[in-house]
């Protein structure tokens, strides 16, 4: 079974009130390996834009309204009988005036999703507002009603008095005008015509066209309604484009009437991590071990590889009803190699890790379905199920929409040092895409004595990759006679370098230049010296025709190098293998994270939810890889890395992440103005992430741990129920108070309030007291931390 084109699902009012089917959108993670272009100084920087323009689109200026939030202890309203959409419609109708809405704003909205929380009966339910059957981008009601009829609590983003601020009713733009506009905005070139393949009927104009060069997809065109910060509500174009390259998959707003891009977002969330069986992290966290039908009978009735609800497998390789697990080394999404288990579906085969992924594709794609299923039934137990929108090809029951199993590829060829999960609403298939991280290579100098010995470096995603044997050669320190001679940034004299490895300061113009311009004068390979700092970095740029391999080193160790200049001889290797990201189950559960939290922020007809500056997505997802590969034995205070297998490091290492995961201030000492300085959306996840692991240390000290993560009764999977349920109740564009707030309110709900005090505690360690405000949540620099607790929770801190 192959895809070539990801499904789309189009969003269809019929009539008022009426249940709508969810518009295609993306969200895509990504772990990001540091990487730089062009180094004037040594601090690591983003990985490169292609050239594109930076435009961060900005929500609402105020954090939206979450009635019922600020105090957890009491709910809106109290026990009602009725059906509970009646409810929530007679409870906004009853109080428009303090959400700030009028008649004519309720008038035309849509019930976007709607749908219950087994375990504790809570119904949820998500309202769109349209005007005239054309809907605003996230401009929902979000709100939570208990199975007694007690609503919850309500997060407002309708924007008030629509009618009278909208720009316009029709479009001047076409769809194809749009379009161009949009590819002159990304800088891309139009090679192909963009032509029609279908036109719906109806007030958004919905319309597909042809990729016309630019798209790995074809390209959909539909009429929405974009709110802007000045109060104006603009008509607009949303349009996605999915790069060839596969690095962006561009979600553009266009003014329809003036063609201006009012909001540009990057779909894809980018992240990545290893596995073996459960709860093990990476392969240095233990042996491979042949589990024996491990498919939970709950989660999955008729086993991993059914896909029509009858008993009998539909396949014997690794595709099923959960998951479709390939190879894309080719990186083109089309479908790829699968092992084959035969009529047993055994699934065993050898893995060496002294070699290099590609001699072990098999045990890498058999470990990658293994672990999406795993998440898929783990998560089931704590409600994402079919009703909640989970990742499944058919739904055993009415509930949900099918047809979106995750299409998993290991060893994807697209890139490197990363992993990525691309969500679509429900009833769209989503992927992961999980890449080859590579080992770094270093600098060992043979001669003089006096300083050989191995020296950390960096690669080069151009030029040739080295290996084990490497080269050898001596050094010469760059003289290209202008300005820093030592810079490489001008044409060396013929033949300067000839059969020996070039010794060049970082600065003033692009790596690649520098590696050209030493390869032209007979350089069999370069050292790049970083010239303000020890940071190893990975270089970045593109170049076809270096065909010469290159490194990057620290400052103090280059200057060792240099002062020992002429005399020495070195060889440039990799002497590590590569590493799989299929074999890491940190950065597996991270990825899988991303589309729980999407699928659930906002409802799972919705994926846009998460594009706030202050969204927590990265947090949840490293929270998951923390709670899941969690033993007996564990405690709190010690440290936990993100990523380190990947990384090359030892568990004990402090992987991506600015600081380990500890309860132990002293270990990790971030707090909620962290965020103020965090990168987005990775450094602010972390912060939140860690606020996640001391509430589950503060509920697990007291109910304990319990290894089993299915139906277990410990603090772990207390608190794994209340980030679920805490996920359904926040709404769209949630800040760190919002997710705070639908947490306490979650225990309120399951547990009668029990633990809120345990839970503030956490919280307030960290700077999310009952006084901290979030400010805009699409902002990160106007909240303010506070440390206090409630006065019934102040003697227990």
């Amino acid at each position: 079974m192959k895809v070539s084109n990801l499904r789309v699902i189009i969003s269809i009012a019929v009539g008022l009130l009426a249940l709508v089917l969810p518009r295609p959108t993306i969200a895509k993670s990504q772990i990001g390996a540091t990487v730089a272009l062009n180094n004037v100084s040594s601090l690591p920087v983003q990985p490169a834009k292609t050239g594109l323009p930076e435009f961060q689109q900005r929500p609402p200026p105020q954090a939206p309204p979450q009635t019922g939030a600020g105090n957890p202890d009491d709910f809106l309203t109290g026990p009602s009988a009725g059906d509970p959409l009646d409810i929530a419609l007679d409870y906004i109708r009853q109080n428009k005036e303090t959400l700030g809405l009028t008649d004519d704003d309720l008038a035309d909205l849509v019930v976007k999703d709607r749908f219950v929380t087994k375990h504790n009966g809570v119904t949820h339910i998500y309202l769109r507002q349209q005007l005239n059957g054309i809907e605003v981008f996230n401009g929902d009601i979000n709100i939570n009603i208990t199975g007694d009829g007690r609503i919850i609590n309500l997060g407002n983003r309708f924007v008030p008095d629509l009618k009278n601020s909208v720009n316009a009713g029709t479009p001047k733009l076409s769809p194809v005008e749009a379009i161009n506009g949009s590819a002159r905005h990304l800088g891309l070139t139009i090679t192909e015509p963009l032509v029609l393949l279908k036109s719906l009927r109806g007030p958004t104009r919905q319309t597909f066209l042809s990729n016309g060069g630019i798209s790995k997809e074809n390209i959909p065109v539909k009429l929405m309604y974009q709110p802007q910060e000045n109060g104006d509500t603009r008509l607009a174009w949303e349009i996605l484009i999915h790069l060839k390259d596969g690095q962006h998959w561009w979600y553009l707003s266009i003014d329809a009437v003036t063609g201006d891009v009012l909001s540009q977002n990057d779909l894809i969330i980018r992240d990545s991590y290893n596995v073996f069986p459960t709860p093990l992290e990476n392969p240095e966290d233990g042996s491979r071990t042949l589990v024996i039908t491990p498919a939970n009978s709950v989660a999955s009735p008729f086993g991993w590889h059914d896909t029509d609800g009858i008993a009998g497998a539909e396949y014997t390789d690794t595709q099923g009803n959960n998951v479709l697990a390939q190879d894309d080394t080719d990186g083109n999404n089309s479908g790829g190699f699968r092992p084959d288990g035969g009529p047993g579906r055994v699934f065993s085969t050898t893995l060496d890790l002294s070699l290099e992924p590609s001699n072990y594709l098999s045990a890498s794609i058999i470990n990658l379905f293994y672990w999406n299923n795993i998440l898929h039934d783990i998560h089931y137990q704590y409600g994402f199920d079919e009703a909640a929108g989970n990742f499944q090809q058919k739904n055993y029951g009415p509930d949900g929409l099918d047809g979106d199993p995750v299409y998993a590829d290991a060893q994807d060829g697209s890139g490197t040092n990363n992993a990525y999960f691309y969500t679509f609403a429900d009833g769209n298939a989503s992927r992961m895409e999980m890449f080859i991280w590579t080992a770094p290579p270093t600098v060992t100098v043979n001669s003089p004595i006096t300083i050989a010995g191995g020296y950390l470096a960096g690669g080069a995603e151009f030029g040739p990759v080295l290996d084990a044997t490497g080269i050898t050669a001596d050094l010469k320190l760059a003289d290209d006679g202008v300005g820093t001679i030592t810079d490489g940034c001008e044409a060396f004299a013929a033949n300067f370098f000839t059969g020996l490895i070039a010794v060049i300061d970082r600065g003033t113009c692009l790596f690649i230049t520098k590696v050209k311009n030493a390869q032209n004068a007979g350089a069999v390979g370069v050292i790049v010296i970083n010239n303000a700092g020890d940071n190893v970095l990975n270089m970045a740029g593109s170049d076809p025709t270096i065909t010469i391999p290159s490194v990057f080193i620290g400052q103090s160790d280059g200057n060792t190098i240099k002062n020992q200049l002429p005399g020495v001889n070195a060889t440039l290797k990799k002497p590590n293998p590569d590493r799989d990201s299929a074999l890491d189950n940190g950065i597996i559960i991270h990825e899988y994270g991303h589309g729980v939290s999407v699928r659930l922020t906002g409802g799972p007809g919705t994926s846009t939810c998460l594009f706030n500056d202050e969204q927590m997505g990265e947090g949840w997802s490293d929270w998951y890889t923390l709670a899941l590969t969690a033993k007996p034995g564990d405690a709190g205070p010690d440290p936990r890395g993100i990523g380190t297998y990947v990384m090359g490091q030892p568990a004990t290492g402090p992987g991506i992440r600015t600081y380990p995961y500890s309860t132990d201030m002293g270990v990790n000492p971030q707090t909620y103005d962290d965020i103020k300085t965090a990168s987005i959306p990775h450094g602010v996840g972390a912060v939140w992430s860690q606020m996640l692991w001391d509430m589950y240390w503060n509920l697990v000290d007291i109910y304990g741990f319990d290894s089993d993560f299915y139906n277990g009764s410990g603090g772990n999977n207390l608190a794994m129920q209340l980030v679920m349920d805490g996920l359904k109740m926040q709404g769209c564009y949630p800040s760190f108070v919002t997710g705070r707030d639908a947490i306490l309110l979650a225990d309120q709900v399951n547990n009668g309030g029990a633990n809120q005090c345990l839970i503030w505690e956490a919280f307030a360690k960290r700077g999310l007291g009952v006084g901290a405000n979030a400010g805009s949540s699409g902002s990160v620099s106007d909240g303010t931390e506070a440390f206090d607790l409630p006065p019934e929770c102040d003697s227990n801190f």
